[in-house]
């Protein structure tokens, strides 16, 4: 069994969007239908502002319905699936990492700090591990950084901050689609796509890169930006 730090901190993102009472996804259908039971008996001149304030926290559980971050809870089945790795694995969760400067990414010094699901580490190298359930056409259509360009990006700002420490440092990045709905796209040739169902295959089967040394050196340097 694979070594881990940390935990999947989507579900720790997803349940900062929802009413207090939420404390863990379980409780989301619980605590929606409590709600909808207080709205339905709440009556009377004094209940409007009662009413009011059911109806707004309600309005929670409908926008985060389809929100990806619900699908990106899903970090724990990977974190799961991950564990199944030898005991000379490491995986690190959720990490946050800031450069004490802003670095240069497609022309521009716009790159200073990145959000990371996982990071293994093992003597088949470091992997910078990007999780998406998305839709097609949510990907074609939101308006922030893709989940290729997301992927891209947190790699670089891993790569710099491994760099300092291990000669000939590479980062392999890889885009984890839980619902086989992404694809590889060329434009981002450095971005590797797979599928829960392959990436402990995917991972194995890398051929061998680092020694021993480099494994603890990497390690020891990024635990400190597990959250």
């Amino acid at each position: 069994m694979a070594v881990i730090y940390g935990s999947s901190g989507s579900e720790r993102h997803l349940l900062s969007k929802y009413p207090k009472e939420v404390r863990a996804m379980n409780y989301i259908p619980y605590v929606q239908q409590m709600y909808q039971e207080q709205l339905q008996k709440d009556a009377g001149l004094f209940a409007f502002l009662r009413r009011w304030d059911k109806s707004r926290r309600l309005k929670k559980f409908e926008e985060n319905k389809n929100n990806p971050l619900y699908a990106g809870a899903n970090g724990e089945r990977v974190l799961q699936k991950l564990s199944e790795l030898p005991d000379d694995w490491h995986i690190l969760c959720n990490l946050r990492i800031t450069l004490p400067f802003a670095a240069r990414y497609s022309g521009y010094r716009n790159l200073r700090s990145a959000q990371m699901d996982f990071v293994t580490v093992s003597k088949k190298g470091v992997f910078l591990i990007e999780i998406k359930n998305w839709s097609e056409r949510f990907t074609k259509n939101y308006e922030g950084f893709s989940p290729y360009e997301q992927t891209d990006r947190a790699g670089r700002v891993l790569w710099i901050t491994l760099k300092p420490f291990l000669n000939d440092m590479r980062v392999t990045n890889v885009l984890l689609s839980i619902g086989n709905t992404i694809s590889y796209n060329q434009k981002y040739m450095s971005v590797l796509v797979t599928s829960l169902e392959k990436i402990n295959h995917f991972l194995e089967n890398r051929q061998y890169r680092m020694t021993e040394n480099d494994v603890w050196i990497a390690v020891h340097t990024l635990k400190q930006y597990v959250e």
